[in-house]
């Protein structure tokens, strides 16, 4: 294993560490509600830590949550991210939203149940 594959894999552990001992323990009923209430705008601190995580990691592309917008101010899905500049997100077709907002948090869980938070 290359230097810079071990340490990615160290980075990532670390940062799922992180995830369990100083993110997950902040993820509340009480904050999922304040994020439906409030997707897009200023949240509280512990709100923006919990997004912040979740927004990491820019350089991984493959695999990232994605909105589409499917129909312009009508419609928006959940995709994919292919990772290929030029390719077309992968849409998830049952994840659609009548609204840019209710989109954001339907990201927002699904985010949270691919860390294995239970909704």
């Amino acid at each position: 294993m290359s230097k810079k594959a071990r340490d990615k894999e160290v980075y990532l552990d670390i940062d799922l560490r992180n995830f369990e001992t100083r993110i997950k323990p902040l993820i509340t009923k009480e904050l999922i509600e304040e994020h439906r209430l409030n997707p897009i705008g200023k949240h509280s601190e512990q709100l923006d830590v919990v997004l912040n995580f979740f927004r990491r990691h820019h350089e991984q592309l493959e695999g990232k949550y994605v909105i589409v917008c499917t129909k312009p101010h009508e419609e928006w899905c959940i995709g994919e991210h292919p990772a290929v500049r030029g390719e077309r997100p992968q849409l998830f077709e049952d994840e659609k939203f009548d609204s840019r907002e209710a989109a954001e948090h339907g990201l927002f869980l699904k985010r949270l149940r691919h860390f294995g938070v239970v909704i």
